[in-house]
Order: C-alpha cells, then sequence, then structure tokens
C-alpha cells in the first residue's frame, strides 16, 4: 500500500527537528496548571454550574468505597469520574472547575507529546499550530457558547470538553501522524477513552476513522492492532471490575429513554452555532469548487483518483464540522467544533497560491469559521479575570472546595430576596411543578438560583452536623433529592447505592429497578430540596416515591426538609426543636 504523506507545506527549516521548544511550552503548562490546583481559588459561579458538583457526588461516594456503574449509576463514562477522583487525591484543595477541567492530563498531555514529536517530522508549523491550540482549550474552562452576559465559570458540560479535546487529539492523529506504531499507540489510548468518557463522543469520531482508512491515512495493519488492543483492555477491565458489561447496560437503557428525539437536537445544534457551521459550509463549498469543480487538480495533492477526491481538504474539514455537530446534538454546550482544527490546520499549511484567485476568500472563511468560538471562550475568560475580584465570596467553610464561588452582587441580593418567597409561597411552586412547567425556562441558567443552591447545601450541612452533635447519633448514607448531589463528599460519607448521580429526570434517570428502590429505601439520610420546589424536583420525588412511602418528613431548615426513618434516632430531636 502507498505510504502516507503530508501534502507540501512549501519550505520549513524546522523540518526533521525534534520539538523540544515545544515540548519547553508543554511542560510550562503542566507546571502552570498543577500550581492552579494548589491554590485555593475562589471563582464567580456561572450558569447550570450543578453540573460541576456532580463530579463531587462521585469523589465522595468513591472516597467511601463505592465505585461508578457497580455501585452508583452514572450519565457519561466512568473514566469521567475515576479521573476526576484521582485528581482529587493530588489535589483536594483545587477549585471544582480547575480540578474537573484538568482531570485528563494525565492522558491527553503525552497523547499531545507523541503527536508533535512525529509531525515536527514534516513541519514546525504543524507542531506550533496543534500545541497553541491545545492548550488553549485545555486552559480555559469555558464552553464556546454564552448563556447569560454576567462574569462566570462554566461549571457545566464539562464531560462534552473533554469528549471534544479527546475527538481533536484523535482527529489529529489521522491527520498529522505518519508512524503506524505511533498511530496504534494513540488510537488504542484515545479510542479506549472516548469509550469510557461519553460514549457519543465515540460514536461522532468514527466517520473521521472511516474516511481516514479510505484515504490510506490509517493503515489496515494500525486498524487491526488498534481494535485488538481495545478489545484486550476492555476484556481486562471488565474480568477485574466488572465495569464494561455494566456500562453498555446502562448506555442502553439511557439510549432507550432518549430515543425520539434525534432531529430536534439536530436543529437545535445547528441553530445555536450557525456562525461557526454556516461559514464552515461556505468554506467547503468553495475548496470543492477550487479543487473539483475547476478541473484543475491542485499540484500538493498527494494521492489521484477517488482515494485523492476523498483526501480532499473539503472532505476533511466538512466532515469534521459533521462530527463535531453530531456529537453536539447529545448534550449541547461544550467545544463541539474543535475537532475541525486539524483539517483547517492541514489546509492552512499549504502554500497560499494553491488556492489561485480564491485564497482571500478562503482565508477569509476560515477566519469566520474560527474565530467566534475561540473569541468566545478568550472573551470570558478575560471578563472573569478581569471581575472576579469585584464579585461577592460564598462563606460557607463547611462545603470545602464545593463552596469557593462569588457572585456579583445583584445576583447575591437577588438570591436573599428570593429565598423567604421561596420558602412562604411554597405551595403555589408546587402547583407549578404539578402542571409540569417551571417557573422561569432560564431558572437553571441564572446565577442566582446556582448561588441560592450552593448557599442552602452549606446550612443543610450545618445543620445535619449540628443534629449529630447534639443525638451522638451519624447518619451513615444520605441521598439529596436533586440533579446535583455533593453531600457524600461534603459529610464524608456513603451515598444510596445503585442511584443516578446527575439526575435529570427528562433524560438521564431509568425507571428505577428494585435494586434502586432497596438503595433508597436503605438510606439513612434522604434530603429534599424546597428553595424553590420545581418541576424536577417534584418528577425525582415521583419517580422514587415508591421506596419513600414509609419515611417521615421533618424540617432540617427552612430550604431542606429530611425524610426519615420511622425509627430514626433524629426525628426526636428534630420534633423538639421545632
Amino acid at each position: 500500500m502507498a505510504d502516507i504523506y503530508y501534502g507540501a507545506y512549501g519550505p520549513d527549516t524546522g523540518r526533521g527537528r525534534p520539538p523540544y521548544v515545544a515540548y519547553v511550552v508543554l511542560l510550562a503548562f503542566l507546571a502552570a496548571a498543577a500550581v492552579m490546583q494548589f491554590l485555593p481559588l475562589v471563582l464567580p459561579v456561572g450558569p447550570m454550574y450543578w453540573d460541576v458538583l456532580i463530579y463531587y457526588d462521585a469523589i465522595g461516594r468513591m472516597n467511601a468505597g463505592q465505585w461508578p456503574v457497580t455501585d452508583f449509576q452514572v450519565p457519561v463514562g466512568p473514566l469521567e469520574y475515576w479521573l476526576a477522583w484521582l485528581n482529587y487525591q493530588f489535589f483536594p484543595e483545587a477549585h471544582p472547575i480547575l480540578l474537573t477541567q484538568l482531570e485528563w492530563l494525565p492522558i491527553t498531555a503525552p497523547a499531545m507529546a507523541l503527536i508533535l514529536w512525529d509531525a515536527s517530522k514534516r513541519s514546525s508549523r504543524a507542531v506550533w499550530g496543534l500545541l497553541l491550540a491545545w492548550v488553549l482549550y485545555t486552559a480555559l474552562p469555558f464552553n464556546d457558547m454564552i448563556y447569560n452576559n454576567f462574569a462566570g465559570s462554566d461549571g457545566y458540560g464539562i464531560y462534552n470538553r473533554h469528549g471534544s479535546h479527546l475527538m481533536f487529539l484523535t482527529a489529529a492523529t489521522v491527520l498529522f501522524v505518519r508512524s503506524r506504531y505511533l498511530q496504534t499507540a494513540l488510537f488504542s489510548i484515545l479510542l479506549v477513552s472516548l469509550a469510557l468518557c461519553k460514549i457519543t463522543a465515540f460514536a461522532a469520531v468514527g466517520p473521521l476513522l472511516i474516511l481516514g482508512l479510505l484515504t490510506r491515512r490509517i493503515h489496515p495493519f494500525v486498524a487491526g492492532a488498534t481494535a485488538l488492543i481495545c478489545i484486550g483492555i476492555t476484556g481486562i477491565l471488565q474480568l477485574a471490575t466488572g465495569v464494561i458489561a455494566g456500562y453498555v447496560t446502562d448506555i442502553l437503557v439511557l439510549a432507550q429513554e432518549n430515543s425520539g428525539t434525534l432531529l430536534p437536537r439536530f436543529l437545535t445544534a445547528t441553530s445555536l452555532r450557525i456562525d461557526v457551521l454556516l461559514p464552515g459550509a461556505l468554506l467547503c463549498l468553495v475548496l470543492f469548487w477550487r479543487e473539483v469543480l475547476s478541473f484543475r487538480r491542485p499540484r500538493d495533492r498527494e494521492q489521484r483518483g477517488i482515494i485523492g477526491f476523498l483526501d480532499g481538504d473539503w472532505v476533511w474539514i466538512g466532515l469534521s464540522l459533521f462530527c463535531g455537530l453530531v456529537f453536539e446534538t447529545q448534550n449541547t454546550g461544550g467545544q463541539p467544533y474543535f475537532i475541525a482544527w486539524p483539517a483547517i490546520l492541514r489546509m492552512l499549511l499549504r502554500p497560499g497560491d494553491v488556492f489561485g484567485t480564491a485564497r482571500f476568500l478562503i482565508y477569509v472563511l476560515t477566519a469566520f469559521t474560527v474565530v467566534p468560538a475561540v473569541s468566545t471562550i478568550a472573551y470570558k475568560a478575560v471578563r472573569l479575570t478581569a471581575l472576579a475580584p469585584t464579585y461577592i465570596p460564598l462563606d460557607a467553610p463547611v462545603l470545602g472546595p464545593v463552596g469557593r464561588i462569588s457572585v456579583k452582587d445583584v445576583y447575591a441580593e437577588q438570591a436573599e430576596r428570593m429565598r423567604p418567597f421561596y420558602i412562604n409561597h411554597r405551595d403555589q411552586f408546587i402547583e407549578i411543578a404539578e402542571t409540569g412547567a417551571l417557573p422561569s425556562f432560564r431558572l437553571f441558567i441564572e446565577h442566582d438560583y446556582q448561588f441560592l443552591l450552593i448557599q442552602e447545601m452549606g446550612r443543610a450541612a450545618d445543620a445535619i452536623e449540628k443534629l449529630e452533635a447534639r443525638t451522638h447519633e451519624h447518619f451513615r448514607s444520605v441521598l439529596d433529592l436533586d440533579f446535583a448531589n455533593p453531600f457524600p463528599f461534603i459529610l464524608k460519607r456513603a451515598g444510596a447505592e445503585h442511584v443516578m448521580i446527575g439526575a435529570d429526570p427528562s433524560r438521564s434517570i431509568p425507571t428505577p429497578d428494585e435494586a434502586t428502590l432497596l438503595g433508597i429505601s436503605e438510606t439513612d439520610l434522604i434530603l429534599a430540596p424546597k428553595c424553590p420546589f420545581h418541576r424536577a424536583r417534584y418528577d425525582i420525588l415521583e419517580l422514587y416515591k415508591p421506596a419513600l412511602a414509609d419515611r417521615v418528613t421533618a424540617q432540617l431548615t427552612p430550604c431542606y426538609d429530611v425524610l426519615l426513618k420511622p425509627g430514626s434516632p433524629f426525628l426526636k430531636a428534630l420534633t423538639e426543636r421545632e
């Protein structure tokens, strides 16, 4: 089979030299990442910030000896939580945003180093184009969409960002790595990681791998060896832990729960980032016209015939954008079109004169495709850095790193004003929830909701510790009937077994089976938040109601009820206090 070649990139005195300077930059970034995780930083809360609390639910459970899939259900791959737990062991005081954003570095940094080593044999410009883009997207914990105009850290969709980073590295391996042995090693690492990070990312990158085979950028030997290694790794994991079979079962159950909504998600994902997809589509059309319809074979085309046709820049860029769109349909919010950068970079590294009279138009459309996502991420970073010192921090030491958040003064005031309204008008919120509506479609996006949520978790944790001190008793396990439940981490004890963490009743909670209901019924402390009581909390309560039939409800704080077993020693203490 013919060897695999890049295009001619023009003169480059850096060809063939090991990328030592690039490695210095990479090591400097890793050192900075470690330092940032050692610092007890306070960062502004952002829209849907509670996504980050899911990781601390897992960390708390794992600290208590429970493990993803086998002891509790997870909405995405178990490797997401294994790496978060491992990172926590090294950086227990890291801010949640940084701890979760950077948790994949033990896998992605070595993969990036290997890609750079092979790419440096042909183009130093490729090395810097890949490295700087990867550092930017890995370092800045922001999605490329704006949900709220106030400065805040993006705690939502972190697993989507991780999937995007792994998809980027996979695309870079296809297009910029020639060594068959390196490709085999990289594909084995990245594909197993993708499958155990977010299965939709694993599926979305598939078309690029197929195109790599068709265009001879992936040798059949590499494909076969990678398949065998991946099967071997997953087989060993299954024999050692049993996690693979459980994970596959969870995937099938969640897929069934989310069937029938693919077309609306495609429309939503397309409309949300039409500013990227439209110029990207136009760029592909111009490249198609230049490479195919003009009947002028680009003089730097590596391969001829149908393979050369499929290896065109317009095919790689268009397919990469499509893969990003497919990935984004499954959970909007992330960096889905980062996967297209290797294909765009490959095009940009060609001599400009190969584009002829379309050169300027191609560069303009490329800028319109790339700049919106990058500028949004950079804008969020600059805005947060400038405004964070002026924001009001939450005073809740009982929460540990989970409580190191801040908020703009107007949102702190809004949270304080709304709290008594939520308390005094609970019946009205219950009526709204029973209709299937939310008080506002933007409720979970607003910073005051997220700030109040974490603030009340701190007050509930304080009340629980005081209750235990007064009764000289100890809750052995805990469950919060809400989307996010960091109480196993905060209170340093086990969570309810066999339940889904990240409890979204509309998407991620399967119909509870006997094991789940038994796990809930055996839980000592069940918390029911009510500031405000809304549809999602109502749905969770209804789903788990069969396991709560014998529970006695008592008020823990004005914003939290507890559901206790009839013989619980804490009931008397709560009654006496009231």
